[in-house]
């Protein structure tokens, strides 16, 4: 039987991000202070640093795929469904400056623990399935994921700006990838 939980889990994961975003590192002891709880109560739920970070890393891609199949209910029963409400989540999706610490507690802990690694590799195994599935054009709906999937890394590591008007014309051009499997002609920004 499942121990009944005392506190917010969200409140002490909020922590952990906040904790990592700010400092670096994770310590028990910094969760707890930030949650405002005692760090008794962070390791009744959660046995080690890792298990912090592993619930992180997995409500951070419950929350993505959420996020991403509610983008996608517009589209429900058109070509390409499932890759145009991603296309549409990222135009949802604003920029944060200083980086998403969650995000950047996934990657972090992704770099560092091959378990994580491989739920994350399952997810997107699932996702790409299901995004080729229904593609029309599939070869240039896997090269349009690719693309989307770089660009949200490019911006959620900051490893490049683009203007909002770059990114809104980008996504635009992912999008005819994908639904007409081809890409733009010409070249805007000569």
């Amino acid at each position: 039987m499942a121990r009944p939980r005392k506190h917010d889990q969200d409140q002490i994961l909020d922590a952990v991000e906040r904790v990592v975003a700010r400092d670096g590192i994770l310590t028990v002891d910094a969760v707890a202070k930030e949650a405002n709880v005692s760090k008794a109560t962070v390791l009744y739920e959660h046995s080690s640093k890792r298990e912090l970070i592993a619930a992180v890393v997995r409500r951070t891609i419950r929350a993505d795929n959420a996020f991403n199949d509610s983008s996608t209910v517009p589209f429900a029963g058109a070509p390409d469904a499932p890759l145009r409400g991603r296309i549409e989540a990222a135009r949802q999706t604003r920029v944060v400056q200083g980086g998403n610490p969650a995000v950047l507690s996934l990657v972090a802990a992704l770099m560092q623990d091959a378990e994580l690694r491989a739920e994350f590799r399952a997810n997107q195994a699932d996702l790409g399935e299901a995004l080729l599935a229904g593609a029309s054009h599939p070869r240039a709906a896997r090269l349009a994921w690719l693309a989307l999937e770089g660009l949200k890394f490019q911006q959620h590591l900051e490893l490049h700006a683009w203007s909002e008007a770059e990114r809104a014309e980008i996504l635009d051009d992912i999008e005819m990838l994908a639904v007409h499997g081809a890409a733009p002609e010409g070249n805007t920004h000569d």
